[in-house]
């Protein structure tokens, strides 16, 4: 089971100075611990291979004759979907973007649910200016800006799904 570890924010920054692309805070911590225990971590060439690169992966994607990274598509796709589907719930669009297709925070929150996560992080998990926020029928929501090569491909399926034409650059 897993332990809740309370940070205060500028020991959490010192701590994100050190995590390279998608690295977890456990991550950066156990690395610290490492190298202050002067564990050697070195890869074999085998486990180099087998390791997913934490380099940061800057792809672009056209979508409506426009140029997006992986985050600034998603939102881009889902303005699209409510855009031609004004009447779309939270529930409904949580049916037509499961949150599994992103992973851990899911493709959208609540808007006051974002908020309150950069609040307490300091970290914008989700688009949270006023012209990214997009109006649902019963609610306003945040879409997450949580993408990398292992989630993008999903929601690019899906948006294919519903005829749109997402190609990369």
């Amino acid at each position: 089971m897993s332990q809740v570890i309370r940070i205060p924010a500028n020991i959490y920054s010192r701590l994100e100075k050190h995590a390279k692309g998608f690295d977890t805070p456990a991550n950066v911590i156990e690395k610290l611990l490492n190298h202050y225990e002067g564990i050697d971590r070195t890869l074999t060439q085998k486990q180099i291979i087998q390791t997913p690169s934490k380099d940061r992966d800057t792809k672009k994607y056209s979508f409506n004759n426009k140029t997006y990274g992986k985050g600034r598509l998603v939102l881009a796709i889902t303005k699209e979907y409510i855009s031609n589907n004004p009447n779309t719930s939270f529930d409904e669009l949580l049916e037509i973007l499961p949150k599994d297709i992103q992973g851990s925070t899911g493709v959208f929150s609540h808007q006051e649910d974002a908020q309150e996560i950069y609040a307490r992080t300091g970290h914008k998990r989700h688009f949270i200016k006023p012209n990214e926020l997009i109006q649902l029928s019963d609610c306003v929501i945040a879409v997450s800006t949580e993408w990398g090569t292992s989630n993008i491909n999903n929601l690019i399926n899906q948006a294919q799904s519903f005829g749109y034409t997402i190609s990369p650059t």
